[in-house]
């Protein structure tokens, strides 16, 4: 038999392919090396274009393109609390892989939600924290409200008085608002949107009185002075705000609620093909460009060195989330 290892036209291959780092050209070898290779990649974000989450999504689509080489969209599916998307990326099949890109709402929907279509942790494979997601209690510029406890005042005195916003059924943003009339034993009147430019538009138009949302889209307008920054989530300021309180400081056993957005695939997706993934993420969320951009609103984000790691990290943080959904009495019919 024939050693085709041995050959000399075979040995000169191998160190052609050594010395000039090209081994990845050799046909069939991109196929074995990343299992990635020929896919194409959608992140579908299950809210509004132009908001937080759907900003992460498009910095890690730039980021795992320019990496990868990679045809990498983001596709936006808002509605429902993001049930939608969280379905439409559940039963996704063929060459193009779909992932999700969303907040705590992936582990509060289905507890609100009758018949939700998708469950959490069967359905779907956690690939990435791509950030924490600080929040802030915004109003308009010209707001008669100065700081948050002047809300609650108002609240406590008359009740339903003052209304409330929030971006979407089960987001970071409704439980924000609910802990506070929970903390103060009060009552507002909570106002569901589809995602930050939403919001955005009803602040400006003074529909409602104030909105619960993220840092990230609110920034510029607060420094422009066309919003006013009222308190931040979480028991520490933000850094980008270091004047503005944490909401605890203002409102008495107000919960250290912290928001994150997340990356997952469908549970179907090949096991060679998410761990690799999970490298590719991995190089993007570490990277000088991606971690100023989440500087910018003081959010950070971690890595997982493996799928199994990703799964242990969410097994643990989803059930917070349902039992704070639960607690809250949140439900939608």
């Amino acid at each position: 038999m024939t050693n085709n290892q041995g050959s000399p036209t075979r040995r000169l291959m191998v160190w052609a392919c050594a010395l000039s780092g090209l081994c990845a050209a050799w046909p069939g070898a991109n196929a074995q090396d990343n299992p990635l290779s020929g896919k194409q990649i959608r992140l579908v974000a299950p809210f509004s274009p132009g908001g937080g989450v759907d900003t992460l999504a498009r910095g890690l689509a730039d980021g795992l393109q320019r990496n990868t080489g990679l045809s990498v969209t983001v596709e936006n599916k808002p509605g429902a609390g993001g049930n939608i998307a969280a379905n439409y990326v559940a039963k996704s099949s063929g060459n193009t892989l779909y992932l999700l890109v969303n907040s705590v709402n992936h582990y509060a929907n289905p507890i609100m939600v009758k018949n939700s279509g998708y469950d959490p942790y069967k359905d779907f494979a956690p690939v990435a924290y791509l950030s924490s997601f600080p929040y802030i209690f915004v109003t308009p510029g010209d707001s008669k409200f100065t700081q948050l406890k002047e809300v609650t005042a108002q609240m406590r005195n008359q009740p339903g008085s003052v209304s409330w916003a929030f971006g979407g059924n089960g987001t970071l943003g409704h439980f924000l608002g609910v802990a506070m009339e929970r903390a103060e034993k009060i009552k507002g009147t909570p106002v569901s949107y589809r995602g930050g430019p939403d919001l955005l538009t009803a602040l400006g138009g003074k529909q409602v009185d104030m909105a619960i949302m993220s840092v990230q889209s609110s920034l510029p307008l607060i420094a422009q002075g066309r919003l006013k920054a009222l308190a931040v989530s979480g028991d520490t300021r933000n850094k980008t705000l270091p004047q503005v309180p944490a909401a605890n400081e203002v409102i008495a056993n107000y919960p250290s609620i912290v928001g994150f957005v997340a990356l997952y695939a469908p549970a179907h997706t090949p096991a060679r093909q998410l761990e690799q993934l999970i490298r590719e993420v991995n190089k993007v969320v570490t990277s000088e460009e991606y971690t100023k951009r989440l500087d910018k609103d003081g959010s950070t984000a971690k890595t997982f060195a493996n799928a199994s790691e990703a799964k242990d990290f969410f097994d643990k943080e989803g059930p917070k989330w349902e039992a704070l959904t639960v607690e809250a009495g949140l439900k939608v019919e």
